[in-house]
């Protein structure tokens, strides 16, 4: 018995070094996956190249592949994540990291690109702005000549859309290379964006362009169908502005909120939004909408007033349109002649001149518009179509040749009695 138990101890003795080898391996294994898990999370999260994270993409493979047969171990060691589960968040995070380091790099090469477009668009812009001066002096000296004065404003309205495109062509080859999510952007990135914008002076630009279409409109009076193509560059310009304005929005306000959080986390203070220098440019446009509207519809007005047609003020489109239907009830109402309103002011001008303007959605529309017309022209009685006369003058003239063609045919000679037989 006691035999027995002696030879029971001994293997108990030999059996411990043994369990404890296994127990320090089990313990190595997890220490060393836990180390080489957090050394790749670390490598992948500084880096910054597509060629760092290849090599990174290996040592993940590689990883995986060492531990693989620890696999179950790891599941109760690393509880209540998994091998499964750690080695899937690896690779997630490579995945993001990969793609925005490549969206960096693809940027970092187009903004290179767009640097001569910048500033052979910006040298652009700067001639333009010197030519817009000397068309203004030649507008103020062409008053007197109508012929040229109409020239001069031509060529000054054509100045100022290639100016327009130009500053817009310039802005949308900023902010090109960052794509739409601008709020993303890195800081990096977005630093060298907002250097830019001010370096080439956006802001100013812009400001500069709006003002120079609100001196236009009083720098000259206009005719007609000068308004269209003014009513189309303010809403073009607006819009763009809009959009400009909405990316920069994005920019700005983004770096400068994590600048004050930074601050306000420091400070132990709550983050205030900032704001950008923006509110000139929408005042400016704003005062450019009421001008254009001022201008557009005190023209028209003189349309009526120097053709002694007495009708109800305006200033917008609701007025203008109310304004015809009173008159056009008036004069149907009264009897009065309404001929110098129809021909001399309503088709001789307004559906000559002005049509083109006021069917845009903006001002009236081609619904009102056309319903406008409608009843204008139901103050003329209804002419006798040419058309008719035309055709009913072809056919008296082909009856008249006919009957003169007839009446010129020889008569036959009357037969001669017979002579009587002796």
């Amino acid at each position: 018995m006691t035999r027995t138990l002696h030879i029971v101890i001994l293997l108990c003795l030999a059996l411990l070094p043994a369990t404890a080898l296994c127990q320090q391996s089990d313990f190595a294994v997890k220490k060393d996956f836990e180390e080489r898990h957090e050394r790749l999370m670390r490598l992948i999260e500084t880096a910054t190249s597509t060629a760092q994270l290849d090599s990174l993409k290996n040592g993940i493979e590689g990883l995986a592949l060492d531990f693989s047969q620890h696999a179950a171990f790891l599941d109760k060691a690393l509880y209540p994540a998994t091998f499964e589960q750690k080695m899937k968040d690896l690779r997630d995070l490579h995945a993001r990291v990969y793609d925005a380091t490549r969206v960096m790099e693809t940027q970092g090469t187009q903004i290179i690109a767009m640097e001569t477009t910048i500033k052979d668009l910006t040298y652009s812009l700067d001639t333009l702005a010197k030519e817009r001066d000397v068309l203004f002096a030649e507008l103020q000296r062409n008053k007197a000549d109508i012929t040229a004065l109409r020239e001069t404003v031509k060529r000054l309205q054509a100045h100022m859309q290639a100016k327009d495109q130009l500053l817009f062509a310039l802005v949308d080859s900023m902010f090109m290379p960052y794509g739409r999510d601008l709020a993303n952007v890195g800081d990096d990135l977005r630093d060298d964006l907002t250097t830019k914008i001010e370096k080439a002076n956006v802001l100013t630009r812009v400001y500069d362009i709006a003002s120079d279409n609100v001196r236009f409109l009083t720098a000259t009076e206009f005719q007609g169908k000068d308004f269209g193509p003014l009513l189309d560059n303010y809403q073009q310009f607006s819009a763009r502005w809009k959009g400009l304005s909405d990316k920069m929005h994005a920019v700005y306000l983004t770096g400068q909120t994590a600048d004050a959080k930074g601050m306000a986390a420091k400070r132990g203070t709550s983050v205030k939004t900032p704001a950008i220098p923006v509110v000139r440019v929408d005042s400016l446009l704003t005062e450019w909408n009421t001008a254009l509207r001022r201008t557009f519809w005190s023209t028209i007005e003189k349309e009526f007033a120097v053709r002694g047609v007495a009708i109800s003020p305006f200033a917008d489109a609701p007025g203008f349109s109310a304004s015809i239907r009173a008159y056009v009830d008036q004069v149907k109402n009264s009897g009065e002649d309404a001929s110098v309103f129809v021909e001399d002011v309503w088709k001789a001008r307004i559906d000559t001149e002005w049509k083109d303007a006021l069917t845009r959605e903006s001002v009236l529309g081609k619904e009102e518009y056309a319903a406008l017309d409608s009843m204008v022209k139901e103050l003329t009685p209804p002419m006798v179509d040419m058309k008719y006369i035309l055709y009913i003058g072809i056919i008296v003239i082909v009856a008249l040749v006919l009957w003169w063609l007839l009446a010129r045919k020889p008569k036959q000679p009357a037969a001669k009695p017979p002579v009587a037989q002796r």
